[in-house]
């Protein structure tokens, strides 16, 4: 679900290799199986099957996104995208090797071809614009490097969010009491307990840098739409209302949409008890998937914060159980 939402805001063929590393797919590895180079993209691995994804934008404007493998060397439709002397020779160098992604995107009666994603027995090219994805898609079974987190603090202390990010770690850790960022041997950022000397991000463990991460991607979203898988991951369930509470008021502030996946009750209960509390401001949502029985279809069903509420106090089951 996240990579069709991802898809559907990145419209671009460098989204493709995007989603290729935020499933720790070695685009290195291409060239030892080429041929299969796309096969994960596709239901079923069925790679004669044309990808379709439709979306709304705010004027409730339908947009569709087709994705589809050509494996016919479609030579006019490589040379008419970006760096064709680059295409051309890896054409005549591997002309019996070419595998080509394709994305058309239509939008009432306009249709555009975005410039494919290719795969040859020697390399994967992206012949879109790459999409700085890192700042929109949280995976869960990645993280964000010491000297990336860093980096991401000081543009929040130079636009004044710096102290988001103490408010963050301090719903975790209420003794934390400063952070800051240092650049010795590596940039890496410090926090100090009361009454302790600082100490690095990474000994303070896995809910302080998932914490770290979220927010940090959140204050300086360019985006206005932070995607996050699994979020429940690391943070106690003591902690996940005051956690929520924070994301809401940020997400408001900041303008921001934020859509998270969990199989967590613990969250699921924080995230409805948040969301009806008296004064929210904040719009939100629960939608789960699942499949119809008689034909097997996959559905999403949307239920507002009440419903939500009324189905977790009666165990009616909505966790995908």
């Amino acid at each position: 679900m996240l990579e069709a939402i991802f898809l559907n805001v990145a419209q671009d063929a460098g989204s493709i290799s995007a989603l290729k590393t935020l499933r720790m797919e070695s685009s290195e590895s291409v060239g030892l199986r080429y041929k299969s180079a796309w096969d994960n993209f596709f239901y079923s691995l069925n790679k004669d099957a044309i990808i379709a994804i439709y979306g709304k934008n705010e004027s409730n404007l339908v947009h569709k996104i087709e994705i589809w493998l050509d494996e016919s060397g479609n030579v006019e439709n490589i040379f008419s995208s970006q760096n064709v002397e680059r295409l051309r020779e890896s054409f005549l160098k591997h002309k019996d090797d070419l595998l080509i992604l394709n994305i058309k995107l239509s939008q009432g009666n306009k249709e555009t071809v975005s410039s494919p994603v290719i795969a040859t027995s020697n390399s994967l090219m992206s012949q879109g614009n790459n999409y700085f994805f890192e700042q929109l898609f949280m995976a869960s079974c990645m993280r964000s490097s010491g000297a990336n987190l860093t980096e991401e603090f000081d543009l929040a202390r130079l636009n004044e969010k710096d102290s988001e990010v103490l408010k963050a770690f301090q719903i975790i850790d209420p003794a934390i009491e400063s952070v800051e960022s240092f650049y010795i041997g590596e940039p890496t950022l410090y926090l100090r307990r009361k009454g302790e000397k600082r100490l690095p991000l990474p000994l303070f463990g896995d809910a302080i840098n998932r914490v770290a991460d979220i927010i940090l991607k959140l204050v300086n979203s360019e985006h206005k739409i932070l995607l996050i898988d699994e979020i429940e991951n690391g943070i106690h369930y003591t902690n996940q209302r005051e956690f929520w509470r924070m994301l809401f008021r940020l997400a408001v502030e900041l303008d921001t949409q934020i859509f998270a996946t969990t199989h967590s009750l613990e969250m699921l209960q924080a995230f409805a008890d948040v969301g009806l509390e008296p004064n929210q401001k904040c719009s939100s949502a629960y939608f789960e998937l699942a499949k119809k029985p008689k034909t097997n279809q996959i559905i999403g069903i949307r239920r507002d914060l009440e419903t939500l509420n009324y189905a977790l106090e009666h165990q009616k089951g909505v966790r995908g159980e």
